[in-house]
This record gives C-alpha cells, sequence and structure tokens, in this order.
C-alpha cells in the first residue's frame, strides 16, 4: 500500500491564503458572504439535476407496465438514453465553460434539462421518453464542470473538498428528494384517474412526478443568475486562454496514473453504486412486496438523513488531514470508503429482511459518502485552471456516460441473461457490487503515490 505522502515545509507555504495580495493570477478571494451564496444556489443546482434523473427509477414498473417494455429496456431508459447526448455534449460544454460566464452557463443548462422534464411528464410512447430523456442529457452536460470550477475558484485549496461536498450534499438531496417525492407523489396520485389532454393523448398518474420536480428547475435557472462570477485564478494577465484538445490530453497522459485514480476510480465507483440507487426501489417491490411510494418515501427519508452528515464529514476530514500535510487525503478517503462500503453492498441484496437490506445499504452509502467531496476536490486542486472544465466533463463522462449507462444496464442483463429471471435481482446487484466494488479498490489503490506527488507539484506550480 502506499505510503502516506508529507508537504514539504516550502511547498505547503505556498499554499494561497485569504489575506494574501491580489494579482492578476491570484486575485481576491470572494467575500465569505458571497461564497457561501453561491455555494448554496449551486447546491441547490446540484439538487435538482439529480433529482431530474433519479425520479425515473422509482416509476419504472408504472412506465414498464403502461409501455410494455423489458428490464433491459428500462435500463436503456434510465442510462444510455441520458448519457448518449450527456457525452456528445459534455466536452464541447465544457470548453466554453473554460472560457465564457460560468453562471450564465450553469443557468441555461438548468433551464434546459427541467424543460426536458417536464416534457417527460408529456410522453405517449416509449420512444417519446427515450427523447426526452436524451435532451436531459444535454442539459445536465453542461451544469458540472461550470459548477466546479466555479467552487474551486472560490475557495482556498484545503477548503475545495469541503466546498464540494457541500455540492454533493445537493446529490444526495436530489437523489432522496426523488425517491420521497416520487413515493409521496404515487401516493397522491395513484388512484385518480387518466387526464385526456387538449392535444392528444393521456396524462397518466405517473407522469405528474416528472412534471413536479421539473418545473421549479425552471425558476431556479433565473436565481443562479444572481450569484457572482469569480475571478479565474491562475490564469495568464488574469484572462482565460483558448487550450487545444491535444494539450489537456498531453497533461493526462503524462499523468496517466493520477488521473486513472481519479477519474477512472470514480468511474467505477459509480458502476458499484448506482445498481442499488437505480434497481433498489424495484428490488424491494419485486422481492417483499413494498409499495413503491412506501418504497420511496422511506428510502428517500434514510438518504436525506445519513447523506448531508457524511458529505461534511468527508469534507472536513479531508481539509483536516490536508492541513496535517498529507498530500494524498482527498484520494486517501475515497479508498478507504470503499474498502469498508464494498462488503456492505455485497451483503445488502442477499438479506432475508427488506429492513436489514435498507440498514446495510444505509451503512454503506455513509461509509462511501465520505469520499464524494474529496474525490471531485481530487482532481480539480491538481488541474490547471485553464483546462480545469475540459478534464471536469473527462470525469463527468466516466461518471454519468460509462458508468451510469452502464451500471443499470449491467444489472438487467445479468438479470435477464445470466440469472434469466427477474425475482433473481438480488443476486445481479450482489454480483455487481462485487465485481465492480474489486476493480475500484484496485484503480484507487495504485494511485496514490502518483496522487501525492501530482498534488505536491500543483502547489508548487499554480495558484488554487
Amino acid at each position: 500500500m502506499a505510503e502516506a505522502y508529507k508537504i514539504p515545509e516550502d511547498a505547503a507555504s505556498q499554499v494561497p491564503g485569504e489575506g494574501e495580495a491580489a494579482s492578476a493570477a491570484n486575485p481576491p478571494w470572494p467575500s465569505r458572504a458571497q461564497r457561501s451564496y453561491s455555494l448554496f444556489v449551486l447546491t441547490i443546482v446540484v439538487m435538482f439535476t439529480v433529482l431530474d434523473r433519479q425520479i425515473l427509477s422509482l416509476l419504472i414498473e408504472p412506465i414498464k407496465a403502461d409501455f410494455g417494455i423489458t428490464d433491459t429496456q428500462a435500463a436503456l431508459l434510465m442510462g444510455a438514453a441520458f448519457s448518449i447526448t450527456y457525452g456528445i455534449a459534455g466536452m464541447p460544454i465544457a470548453r466554453i465553460a473554460d472560457r465564457t460566464n460560468r453562471k450564465n452557463l450553469v443557468a441555461a443548462c438548468i433551464a434546459f434539462w427541467s424543460a426536458a422534464t417536464v416534457a417527460s411528464g408529456f410522453a405517449q410512447s416509449y420512444v417519446a421518453m427515450l427523447w426526452s430523456r436524451l435532451a436531459v442529457g444535454v442539459g445536465e452536460s453542461g451544469y458540472g464542470p461550470a459548477t466546479w470550477s466555479v467552487v474551486t475558484d472560490s475557495y482556498p485549496r484545503e477548503k475545495v473538498a469541503f466546498a464540494t461536498g457541500t455540492l454533493g450534499i445537493g446529490a444526495m438531496m436530489g437523489t432522496g428528494l426523488a425517491l420521497f417525492l416520487g413515493g409521496a407523489v404515487l401516493a397522491f396520485v395513484q388512484h385518480l384517474p387518466p387526464v385526456d389532454l387538449p392535444w392528444g393523448g393521456t396524462l397518466r398518474p405517473w407522469q405528474w412526478a416528472f412534471i413536479i420536480v421539473g418545473a421549479p428547475g425552471l425558476i431556479w435557472a433565473m436565481i443562479v443568475l444572481t450569484i457572482k462570477e469569480p475571478a479565474r485564478r491562475g490564469m495568464i494577465g488574469g484572462k482565460p486562454q483558448h487550450v487545444p484538445v491535444k494539450d489537456v490530453a498531453r497533461w493526462i497522459i503524462d499523468d496517466w496514473r493520477t488521473y486513472l485514480a481519479v477519474i477512472g476510480g470514480t468511474c467505477m465507483k459509480v458502476l458499484l453504486t448506482a445498481g442499488p440507487t437505480t434497481w433498489g426501489a424495484t428490488f424491494l417491490h419485486r422481492e417483499f412486496g413494498w409499495d413503491l411510494a412506501q418504497v420511496g418515501i422511506i428510502s428517500g427519508t434514510i438518504m436525506l438523513v445519513v447523506s448531508p452528515v457524511a458529505m461534511l464529514a468527508g469534507g472536513k476530514l479531508s481539509e483536516h488531514w490536508t492541513k496535517q500535510g498529507r498530500q494524498d487525503a482527498n484520494l486517501r478517503i475515497v479508498f478507504y470508503g470503499l474498502l469498508a462500503s464494498v462488503p456492505f453492498l455485497i451483503v445488502a441484496p442477499l438479506m432475508p429482511n427488506p429492513w436489514l437490506v435498507l440498514a446495510f445499504n444505509a451503512i454503506a452509502s455513509f461509509i462511501g459518502t465520505l469520499g464524494f467531496g474529496p474525490g471531485v476536490a481530487a482532481f480539480q486542486v491538481i488541474t490547471p485552471n485553464r483546462m480545469r472544465a475540459q478534464v471536469s466533463s473527462l470525469s463527468q463522462f466516466g461518471t454519468n456516460v460509462i458508468a451510469f449507462a452502464l451500471s443499470p444496464l449491467l444489472v438487467a442483463l445479468i438479470t435477464d441473461f445470466v440469472f434469466r429471471d427477474p425475482d433473481a435481482l438480488g443476486y445481479s446487484m450482489a454480483l455487481n457490487a462485487a465485481l465492480m466494488g474489486v476493480l475500484s479498490i484496485l484503480i484507487t489503490w495504485q494511485g496514490l503515490g502518483p496522487y501525492a506527488r501530482s498534488y505536491a507539484r500543483a502547489v508548487r506550480e499554480f495558484a488554487n
């Protein structure tokens, strides 16, 4: 196992502080009030993106019944339909984020994907739903790189993990609210009769969930415009630079073991955890006969309680270890979280009692979520500002295109073609967790030493 590296005295002294004099490459930090407000607004943006994305996981059974689709078709709807356009649009939008006003870009993105989510509520066929999910993918592809770039330019290096962890609270709140609100909406509307639309077609009861969660994002897009765009740090002349894609690729290739760990490891972690997230409600419904509304409310409540604590704790632990001089603090927290959480994820779907399933998943979620903020901060703080959004888009491509598309599909394929039994979903989830868990641990472990050296170089060579 790689040793824990220490920051040399001379390198540690170069970490920029809030009281330093401003320069073109090292402008003054935003005020505490400005950055706190921006972080709050952007955290809600993250909540909306996950809420709009995850609401589908709770509605799979009624969608299957109304559209007459299989588990594999449902998995394509949950994953690939969203991820294809996410991957295509991600890099071009990230290049825009590296050169233009980032808050305006985030506002445009949330307005677009929220409108697409509302459109999902009016879809009258499987194909129409696919088109709506494709549009959601386009909108969501641009928020992450721009949002992370804004936050990284608003906080000193040692506080970035706490800030990105706070953004992660939005992600977990979105997932929890998708389950809770989706369950509450289903409980409210499941006995209502279908509504005939004036332009033709029928609004089914479950479709209200998409409309209810999508509409508020259109309003929040205007609130995003009220935050302040922070100055870009570490830029020549303080101005954004045009960086060719080949230069970004060369930077990553020269440090490939580090980026394999911080981006590839995160991708594998999503392959590990997205199975329980996307198939959990369906599993409890099939295996134990729980009503989907009940599953959503209970699972959502657990996530809303557990995840914020873990997010903040992980960020604070990273800040503490970094101040102690641990150069690999961010990645080591991710690594330890994987070691401890993977066994729980493997065992959870094999439990004979639904409450034990929820308990084991809650433990795994808490431990694994400690690494969310440090995981995002890991590649943000070692990447120069001029290419930070583009590298972020590569991370998003790995987690949201490859992992998000493949994870629900892998579980479905194991169910349909290995066990050949819809009631074997729990075994499929356990097998997926075992395979992806081992790969996640190995990929992260091999990068601990290289990451520490990359962090030290970043402290020496460029400002936060």
